[in-house]
Formats: C-alpha cells, sequence, structure tokens
C-alpha cells in the first residue's frame, strides 16, 4: 500500500510541476517514452526532487533557468 501511495504522490508532485511550466502532464509522459534518454533523465531528477523534499515550484525554476528546450514538450 506503501508503494502506491509513493507513486500517487509522486504523480501529482509531477503534475504540479507540469503546471507551473505550463506543459501538460501527458504530453510530458508521451515526450519521456519517445525520447528516452534525456527526457527519463529529467523525470528521474524531478522524483529525486520529490524524495529530497524539493516543492514543485523550486523544481520548476530550476527547470526554467536551464537550458532544457521546455516549449518542445508541448507540441507532441
Amino acid at each position: 500500500m506503501n508503494t502506491i501511495n509513493n507513486v500517487k504522490s509522486f504523480f501529482l508532485f509531477e503534475r504540479k510541476v507540469c503546471d507551473l511550466l505550463r506543459i501538460e502532464q501527458c504530453h510530458f509522459a508521451t515526450y519521456v517514452n519517445q525520447n528516452r534518454g534525456y527526457a527519463l533523465l529529467l523525470r528521474n531528477w524531478i522524483k529525486e526532487s520529490h524524495q529530497k523534499g524539493d516543492t514543485a515550484n523550486e523544481v520548476a525554476q530550476t527547470i526554467k533557468r536551464s537550458k532544457l528546450l521546455v516549449d518542445n514538450i508541448n507540441f507532441l
């Protein structure tokens, strides 16, 4: 049961990050599934940030300051 709660908690956290980035979470999921490598690293980093206790806002701000092409995710 704890694993289900952890997955749900991460899903909600990732959704908040996506909302802050103005990205549809389903587009991000598609991006991860289609592009693997870098996209999967980004998802894993978001997950690690969640586990460390970072806020969704902190994560979104870090991504916005990075050189990521977040706009590309919107067009999948």
